[in-house]
């Protein structure tokens, strides 16, 4: 199925004021016409009927021009419409996972973890220039025996980038496991930043890759990897972001308002909706949409799996849309032109 999309566009964004300045302009040009009496004084009265004809002439061409303008602005709403009515607007979503937090601590659940991060290789690599690369990179790293994320770095001539990669939940341990990509991971990243265990062992990972204050940083994530890679992109700590790409992830909660976003999500995938909400419409966020096949991948759940995501993507980069197009390009730029970039994994724990 062929990917919808909506957002990323900056010749798109229409505001309450914009539309409340088209309907005034609609409304100023009825009352022209209605300032003239009937057919029959301007039929006996020339000079009213050469005045009546110009004002025609000026009302008529601005009317087309905001029809023109409300047929580009609608095409962007019909797509935001679909989401409002695919999903429930629940804002309340981080406020439950606290009182889940809350609730679990009580039975037991204990969120002062230890966690560690050991790097385990560094390599050559080439510079992406797709977002199927950074989704088979991405892909790579979530196939390991141990949870492990990534960390490549590229150098251009002024600006060192690195681009960091989070894969998604793998196990669905409360806390009680080494794994830190687990299901208290998922509710304490919804809750907010700095709580998961997961993304404080990437924050570590990050540290001892040697990421600097003036390094700019792109945040690649898989379903909890990609919550984690928001908040921490909503966050910075001894960094610059520079974007976020998130597969199949919730992350309408966040307020991202400068970097460039992508978001790319199934409309049957449902961890996207765990968020309560719906992405933004903005020029610097683009949400891309498809709906899968149960033939793309043999995973349990299908929808969410990196495999069928992988089509998805490859649709992405053949995809002419403006806002797609706009985001992708603001994203790959920052690495164009890098020589062979380092790429580092690190085997992310929590500690007991």
């Amino acid at each position: 199925m062929t990917i919808e999309s909506y957002g990323g566009n900056p010749d798109i964004l229409a505001t309450r004021e914009e539309i409340h300045r088209v309907a005034f302009e609609i409304k100023l040009a009825a009352e022209q016409l209605a300032a003239f009496s009937s057919i029959e004084s301007l039929l006996s009265d020339p000079l009213r009927l050469l005045q009546y004809r110009a004002a025609t002439i000026s009302v008529l061409s601005k009317l087309e021009r905001l029809h023109s303008n409300c047929l580009v602005a609608s095409e962007q709403y019909f797509s935001t419409e679909a989401q409002i009515h695919r999903r429930f607007e629940i804002h309340f979503v981080p406020a439950l996972a606290a009182v889940a937090t809350n609730v679990a601590t009580t039975l037991g659940w204990n969120l002062d973890q230890r966690i560690s991060a050991t790097k385990k290789s560094t390599a050559a690599t080439s510079t992406p220039n797709s977002i199927t690369q950074l989704l088979d990179r991405l892909a790579q790293l979530s196939s390991k025996k141990q949870p492990t994320v990534g960390i490549d770095f590229f150098q251009t001539a002024d600006q060192r980038t690195a681009i960091v990669y989070i894969p998604g939940t793998q196990t669905l341990g409360l806390g009680d496991g080494s794994n830190p990509l687990d299901l208290q991971s998922n509710i304490l990243a919804m809750q907010g930043n700095g709580l998961a265990a997961s993304e404080r062992a990437v924050l570590e990972a990050m540290s001892q890759a040697g990421i600097a204050a003036t390094d700019e940083v792109i945040f690649v994530g898989h379903s909890q990897g990609g919550m984690v890679a928001g908040n921490l992109a909503q966050h910075p700590a001894g960094y610059i972001t520079a974007g976020l790409v998130t597969i199949g992830a919730p992350i309408a909660q966040l307020k991202l308002a400068k970097v460039p976003v992508m978001a790319i999500e199934h409309v049957n995938d449902p961890i996207p909706n765990a968020s309560g909400r719906v992405n933004p419409l903005t020029k610097n966020w683009v949400t891309i949409q498809r709906t899968s096949l149960a033939s793309e991948s043999d995973a349990p759940m299908h929808s969410h799996s990196l495999k069928s995501y992988k089509n998805t993507t490859q649709e992405v980069d053949a995809s002419k849309v403006k806002g797609i197009v706009n985001i992708k390009q603001q994203l790959l730029s920052q690495v164009l032109g890098a020589p062979v970039g380092k790429a580092m994994d690190f085997v992310i724990s929590r500690e007991f």
